[in-house]
């Protein structure tokens, strides 16, 4: 068995991914101390590894600083970080296919002691997700089910969101480091996120920044840590369909939200109950699925309107007397449609405040964001 420090080590060379960490492992007549005294030659002879790997093996061992550096970032950022051979390693992700050799978290330890519920979908999400998620999550949490998302712009966000506000907990899984948050316009959601017993989560060295290729290995975490998947708008190509997919391969419940034939953001999840998606009308579609008995307030149990979807996110809007001079300002700023650029020149603000007050705002239901992403006061 690697110590844990060597796993890490593995993890941050470059190129270096579970299949070849996992052969590595397997290798139960190799002493792992030795490896460090590996030349490229031994990479190749004993686990067979192309050149190409036994090369980025032996430069990637003999560099120990990028160990040394990211084990400085981790004390002083107080990082928790698992390797899979830790008794608090997640049971669920443990028994998908070639799972990550190292998690790191802020916030609560990523445990198994509460259902988990993955909720993803389209980043243009528009009212009628904003009204799918405050039917269904309220419920979920009451039901004491953690929301696991991707932390991304539209339903995820509207998930985490929900979530809080109900007073649940929920753990985004970020496609980047923990240090490079993305995307950086949710900085302040991922700080409530914590700040509210939940926890940001990533497979990625702490300075990683997000790239393309990183979402796919996201979106097997978000499955993998959860007993099922709902998908709320999604269209036919998307991230959200991958996350399904990835879901009935590592054999979690797959959900979805039917929506309006003529929408695309409609025919990924259409598409998706054709092939065999539990389709959902209310939170008990997914609740009975798992066998819970559970009782909930007959006046949470709502189902989804599909001909009167609210323009309102469903939380009452306090008086704007009670909004600070900075809320006032971008309130107004958004009397019309904004655009992120346009409340910064309206009102004159700096970025950090922008985003900070957005956020607030859009936590008490005053502002949303359109389909096109612009915001816009209820």
């Amino acid at each position: 068995m690697l110590n844990k420090h060597l796993i890490l080590h593995l993890t941050l060379i470059e190129d270096i991914g579970p299949a070849i960490i996992q052969k590595i492992t397997q290798r139960s007549d190799v002493n792992a101390s030795d490896l460090y005294l590996f030349s490229v030659s031994d990479w190749m002879n004993v686990f067979g590894f192309t050149a190409v790997a036994a090369e980025k093996l032996f430069e990637g061992l003999q560099n120990k600083k990028i160990l040394e550096y990211e084990l400085t970032l981790i004390a002083q950022h107080t990082i928790q970080w698992l390797t899979i051979d830790d008794p608090l390693y997640p049971s669920l992700l443990r028994e998908i296919y070639l799972p990550p050799y190292v998690l790191y978290a802020q916030g609560d330890v990523v445990d198994n002691k509460h259902n988990s519920l993955a909720i993803v979908g389209a980043r243009k999400a528009d009212a009628y997700g904003q009204h799918v998620i405050n039917t269904i999550v309220p419920d979920l949490v009451a039901a004491q089910y953690t929301i696991v998302s991707g932390g991304a712009r539209g339903i995820d966000t509207m998930a985490h969101e929900a979530t809080i506000r109900c007073g649940g907990k929920t753990i985004a899984i970020l496609g980047s480091g923990l240090l490079m948050p993305y995307p950086l316009q949710n900085k302040k959601l991922f700080e409530t996120i914590v700040d509210n017993g939940g926890a940001l989560v990533s497979s990625f060295p702490l300075t990683m920044e997000a790239l393309p290729g990183h979402f796919p290995a996201r979106n097997r975490i978000i499955t993998g840590l959860s007993r099922g998947c709902l998908v709320v708008q999604a269209a036919e190509k998307s991230g959200a369909l991958i996350s399904a997919h990835y879901a009935m391969e590592q054999g979690r419940e797959v959900f979805a939200v039917p929506g309006p034939f003529d929408n695309e953001l409609s025919a990924g999840c259409n598409t998706l109950i054709q092939n065999g998606a539990k389709l959902v009308m209310k939170s008990a579609d997914i609740l009975t699925e798992f066998g819970d008995r559970v009782i909930i307030p007959q006046t949470t149990q709502t189902m989804i309107n599909f001909n009167n979807v609210p323009h309102e996110s469903g939380v009452k809007t306090p008086d704007i007397i009670n909004y600070s001079a900075q809320q006032k300002l971008i309130i107004a700023a958004c009397k019309q449609p904004a655009s992120f650029d346009a409340i910064i020149n309206t009102t004159q603000l700096t970025v950090e405040a922008v985003q900070a007050e957005l956020f607030n705002l859009q936590l008490d239901g005053v502002v949303e964001q359109d389909f096109t992403g612009r915001w816009v006061a209820q």
